[in-house]
């Protein structure tokens, strides 16, 4: 017999859930120019898995958790969102717990105990449970400190369940082109299982306290989330200058060969860091040249990709060329999807945090770019007298917003040409520094 709604738990099968999942998941894919996932074989089958992926663009990072694979999962989300009650149901329906952090007040850290039940629950289930260990999200190459909740919950599943159905954490790292431009590329990098039932009976073997079995599953997570995505120490003040660095060094690769990009990245850095240790007065020199330079750049708005053109004038030139062909084809799609990227533009100047305007943008297209996309089709089928011109049209105008995006992006990074062609002088500099980089 069907369980109805009300008694539905959160783990259950939905039929209009499940339905749901394809054109959320494909606009989830449609957001990005190119999007990997890099070993899904990973996944433990059949088990109790629970995810833990970097938080770094917002909302953007746990949906790209949902679409590693077609398979149930469970998520957190901070509590204060699930205030109003409509908006409550629908989190719910998406499979969101709400989680409340110790900013939140003594009484909301009582509610933790509610959700740490219900994420056991979903664990003795079978279904995947996905949770930011991190807390809260921001836009940089490294690693908040790990909180105490996926230790909790980890814990008390094993509690539950034993050493005859296995708890596993799954690091998750995500790495993306771009924190801020909607349509770049993004990288879901799943890491090796760690079996926290295993872990958490060798160390009661040994007579390890819980508090330290917690702090070591903590540890655990923040190591091998650090393999699974370019890491650099939170604490550096150099930060920014070993991050230009990294991007002028990776950016010869073409930004589509991702995972080429990414190995680029762990090697530069690495390879500062050993010339840190080797050489602290020759590096720090180094990195506060980068730095002055990635100022000059900025303040000139140029892109980091404009400084890799060996003929800027070139590129210009014919990016130029290749512009004007493409602009009727603009004006079309941008008037046909006028209304979802002119409110999500508006949206996102609402928020100040800019790492969650691409998972505004992401969720506007797909509610409304759906509803206007049919909207036009029928319109098309009804006025246009030959269904075969109506269906052309159909096909053409269905990436209509995400074209425009790209087509912004390519205005942008054609003004970039330009302008480095007229800036001889940062030119030559980043020439100067690109050479030292190849020695250390």
């Amino acid at each position: 017999m069907c369980k109805s709604r009300k008694n539905k738990k959160i783990y259950d099968k939905d039929f209009w859930y499940s339905l749901l999942r394809y054109p959320v998941d494909a606009y989830i894919k449609a957001s990005y120019q190119k999007i990997i996932f890099c070993n899904r074989e990973r996944i433990p089958k059949n088990a109790a898995v629970i995810f833990t992926p970097n938080h770094c663009d917002a909302q953007m990072d746990p949906l790209l958790v949902l679409a590693v694979n077609r398979d149930r999962k469970v998520f957190v989300a901070r509590a204060d969102v699930f205030k109003k009650p409509a908006l409550r149901k629908l989190l719910t329906f998406f499979k969101m717990l709400p989680i409340n952090r110790i900013r939140d007040g003594i009484r909301s850290v009582t509610a933790v105990g509610d959700t740490i039940n219900i994420a056991i629950e979903v664990l003795e289930n079978n279904v995947a449970f996905c949770i930011l260990p991190e807390g809260t999200h921001r836009p940089m190459h490294s690693l908040l400190p790990i909180g105490k909740g996926v230790a909790r919950i980890a814990c008390g599943a094993y509690e539950a369940m034993g050493d005859d159905n296995p708890v596993y954490i799954v690091p998750f790292g995500v790495e993306y082109g771009d924190y801020y431009r909607f349509r770049s590329t993004a990288m879901a990098n799943v890491g090796e299982p760690f079996n926290v039932s295993e872990y958490i009976a060798s160390q009661q073997r040994e007579g390890i306290s819980e508090r330290y079995i917690m702090e070591g599953i903590r540890q655990q997570i923040k190591e091998r989330l650090q393999e699974l995505i370019v890491y650099i120490d939170d604490n550096d003040e150099q930060y920014e200058a070993v991050w230009e660095l990294a991007k002028l060094h990776s950016g010869q690769v073409p930004k589509l060969r991702i995972k080429e990009r990414f190995k680029a990245n762990k090697d530069i850095i690495s390879r500062i860091n050993r010339f840190r240790e080797n050489d602290p007065q020759k590096a720090s020199t180094l990195l506060d040249r980068a730095d002055e330079l990635r100022e000059r750049r900025l303040k000139s708005r140029i892109s980091i990709n404009a400084i890799h053109r060996k003929r800027p004038l070139l590129a210009a030139i014919l990016g130029t060329l290749a512009l004007i062909p493409g602009i009727p084809l603009f004006l079309i799609m941008g008037a046909a999807s006028l209304p979802v990227w002119a409110l999500s533009e508006v949206l996102c100047s609402k928020f100040e945090d800019r790492a969650f305007h691409n998972s505004v943008r992401c969720v506007v297209t797909l509610v409304l770019w759906t509803l206007l996309y049919l909207i036009e089709v029928v319109l098309l089928f009804c006025f246009v007298p030959c269904w075969k011109w109506a269906l052309a049209g159909a096909i053409i105008l269905l990436p209509a917003p995400f074209f425009v995006y790209d087509f912004f992006e390519f205005v942008r990074v054609l003004a970039s040409y330009w302008r480095i062609v007229f800036n001889r002088r940062l030119r030559n500099d980043y020439k100067e520094l690109k050479n030292e980089l190849k020695n250390i």
